[in-house]
């Protein structure tokens, strides 16, 4: 579940005319079952709900008091510890969480539609929500966080801007900033991070639909249009249909970027990963054993590439799992990706047989 479900099925709502309970996981400390930025979306008098604070009884908790306050406009704050004995159902983690809950009526429409065009079309903005509990919700969203002096009626102070155009610059996910005694907890909504894999067989196939399911954007790279379409890649964010050699003048690669080398053969492998090692991509991984891999990093290093360059590459890749299958294969690879997205790593590149 990603936030632009959760926002969609609020305008929904919202436009039908029912109130809607949104609540935020906005501050943890130590550990816990539900991060800074988990949401979850709570309405009717079944208590419906989409998306997830962290599961438990404590989401329980938080459900029941949603629907107590679904008929009102306002916002709760409520703080849980998880220190307790074994027999305590509400978690023994050993963190404490805090929650913000918000309750909307369809005078915030517009809001939670402009919420999903922005992450529909993978824009930037800011979500700056103003804690103010028994008030009303006060969400306040930021196209251009450095324009935020003169887009809001709010009266931030410099401290508090300083904050949320430094968290939008380094686009960090969300964090609560406490600052002349106003709460504020701050997301950033930003692009999610592009892994173009280049060649579209059996394994491009299972590591598009795994990459996109943990909200990575994915473009396929490959020569033949019979396997690089929609019908194959239906949920890729873009298909390029081009030579090798001249794919990497149709598409953009930057800091973000996470590069998967599966080709046909080995040929197309090093003609990929000679262009590849000339960009700043976050990653860049090719498929192959350590044979392969060996020589592969061996042309390049004569040809001139610097071995701190070649030391980049992850080959073999993928977390090692002991996969065999195409499908064990790609989630292997996935799982390096998201490892590297979330806490990074480098190389390993004691597995890299280069010459001096």
């Amino acid at each position: 579940m990603n936030d632009l479900e959760i926002y969609r099925k609020a305008a929904l709502l919202l436009r039908k005319g029912e109130n809607i309970a949104l609540a935020t996981v906005i501050s943890t400390t130590a550990s816990t079952p539900g991060k800074v930025g988990y949401k979850m979306l709570i309405w009717g008098k079944n208590q419906e709900t989409i998306g997830t604070v962290g599961g438990g009884l404590i989401e329980a908790e938080i459900i029941n008091k949603a629907e107590s306050i679904l008929p009102k406009t306002e916002n709760q704050v409520l703080r849980f510890a998880l220190d307790g004995a074994e027999d305590d159902e509400r978690g023994i983690c050993g963190g404490s969480v805090e929650f913000l809950i918000e309750t909307f009526d369809n005078k915030s429409l517009h809001l939670f539609e402009e919420l999903s065009v922005i992450c529909e079309s993978e824009g930037k903005a800011v979500v700056a929500s103003i804690i103010s509990p028994q008030k009303p919700p006060e969400k306040i969203l930021l196209k251009d966080p450095k324009q935020i002096e003169t887009t809001t009626n709010v009266n931030f102070s410099p401290a508090v801007v300083e904050f949320i155009k430094k968290l939008a610059a380094q686009e960090q996910t969300a964090k609560k900033v406490s600052a002349d005694g106003v709460e504020i907890f701050v997301e950033t909504i930003f692009a999610p991070p592009m892994v173009f894999i280049f060649g579209a067989g059996h394994l491009s196939y299972y590591i598009s639909r795994y990459a996109k399911s943990v909200h990575f954007g994915v473009t396929i790279c490959d020569d033949r249009a019979e396997f690089a379409n929609k019908t194959r890649f239906p949920d890729a964010n873009n298909i390029i249909v081009e030579n090798f050699e001249s794919v990497f003048d149709k598409i953009e690669i930057n800091k973000n970027s996470y590069i998967v080398i599966v080709t046909r053969g080995h040929k197309s492998d090093e003609i990929v990963l000679a262009q590849a090692v000339k960009t700043n991509a976050k990653y860049i991984g090719m498929i192959g054993s350590k044979r392969k891999t060996s020589t592969a990093l061996n042309k390049l290093r004569k040809r001139g590439i610097s071995k701190e360059v070649l030391s980049r590459v992850y080959s073999p890749i993928g977390i090692s799992i002991g996969a065999v299958t195409p499908e064990e294969i790609a989630f292997s690879i996935v799982c390096e990706l998201v490892k590297i997205r979330r806490i990074g790593d480098k190389a390993p590149a004691n597995h890299l047989a280069i010459t001096p």
